[in-house]
């Protein structure tokens, strides 16, 4: 195993993937736990009234989607990387239809992810672009079609992946104990099952080339190109304020109404930019780790003993990437968005408060409920 990943990898790639492997499980959960939290915030900061609008329509949607991939990773790290106990077994059938399950769930819903980027560069595209059709294209309707379709569409689109594994029943012996529970100490001639690609080397490099280009490289591509539209009408809207900016000073000749009117516009401009930078943000964080596994799947779908000797190496640190993208938008929101701050800070108020009521109630009976001596 070591000398074909040397021919097929980076040399170390098999000392990394054992040194890290140790650390996999608690990175993960940490990332998760934190990640859950931040995305309920970010559900229920982002579905108020006061921030109903197309863009946040569409990071809702996105913080769904990684929420439900951060809750369903929880189990799945406990269960591969952490060692509860030695009681414990990771072969047993009911476990292996779980890892399949989770291998097709965040797949599944980490391309719904990607996709509703790809819509959120859209719709913020035509909004500066073409400002005066965005309410007609940008539509609330048009919204919620986009973002339903992306639930919708995106399962079929990793349908090939249901077909990529299986589960193959495999008998412990003295040769191969090692392999499946080293420290569980596994009776002899028992039957463990795990999960393994499929035999079809066509279907498995097919489903490589599905992987690679449709669901990471066609959506990276996409993201760049419109990550590159939104920098260069920045730049053109920044240069356009800097000139009505120039131009609100008030001359000797020019009326005062014109010179709010373009005050009032530069403001407006400047909001514009800030929510397109946040949101740039948010697609430079989705490139980071969609063009790194898009190209890793190129290779595997070329070279198909790559996948194993290779990507399998570094696949629990492009979880962990991955992960980690998923989690950081509640700190972006906050930091470039001061009514997302607002909100927060409201909802937050009143929730501690609506904590507080109960014990300020408690207190206010406690002198009636109190024994008095006799008169």
């Amino acid at each position: 195993m070591s000398n074909a990943t040397d021919a097929y990898c980076v040399p170390g790639a098999t000392d990394f993937n054992k040194a890290y492997s140790r650390m996999h499980g608690y990175i993960a959960l940490v990332i998760c736990i934190v990640g859950s939290a931040t995305n309920s915030i970010n559900i229920a900061v982002l579905s108020r009234r006061e921030m109903t609008s197309s863009t946040n329509s569409i990071l809702t949607g996105l913080a769904v989607a990684d929420l439900l991939v951060m809750l369903e990773y929880i189990p799945y790290a406990l269960h591969m990387n952490i060692k509860i106990g030695p009681q414990v077994n990771r072969n047993t059938y009911a476990w292996a239809v779980f890892v399949y399950f989770h291998s097709i769930f965040s797949q599944t819903f980490h391309t719904i992810s990607i996709w509703l980027a790809v819509t959120l560069a859209v719709w913020r595209y035509v909004a500066i672009a073409y400002p005066q059709r965005n309410r007609t294209w940008c539509s609330k309707k048009n919204t919620t079609l986009a973002i339903v379709s992306a639930y919708v569409i995106c399962p079929f689109l990793c349908l090939p992946f249901y077909f990529a594994m299986t589960i193959v029943p495999s008998e412990v012996t003295p040769q191969n104990n090692s392999e499946f529970a080293e420290d569980l100490a596994l009776p002899h001639n028992r039957t463990v099952y795990v999960l393994e690609m499929s035999k079809n080397v066509e279907l498995v490099t097919a489903i490589m080339w599905i992987y690679s280009v449709i669901l990471k490289l066609v959506p990276s591509i996409a993201l760049s190109i419109l990550s590159t539209c939104l920098i260069s009408k920045l730049t053109t809207t920044e240069r356009r304020r800097q000139k009505l900016l120039k131009r609100s000073t008030v001359g000797p000749n020019e009326p005062e109404k014109q010179c709010l009117a373009e005050e009032a516009c530069a403001r407006r401009s400047s909001r514009t930019d800030r929510t397109t930078r946040m949101l740039l943000a948010v697609l430079g964080l989705f490139l980071s780790t969609e063009v790194p596994q898009g190209l890793l799947g190129l290779a595997s779908a070329l070279a198909p003993d790559f996948f194993k000797n290779c990507y399998s190496m570094f696949g629990d640190l492009m979880d962990v990437l991955a992960l980690f993208t998923s989690s950081v938008n509640f700190v972006l929101y906050c930091s470039m968005s001061r009514q997302f701050r607002c909100t927060f800070a409201r909802l937050a108020r009143r929730m501690l408060s609506a904590a507080e009521e109960p014990a300020k109630f408690a207190t206010k009976l406690e002198p009636t409920t109190q024994v008095t001596g006799p008169l």
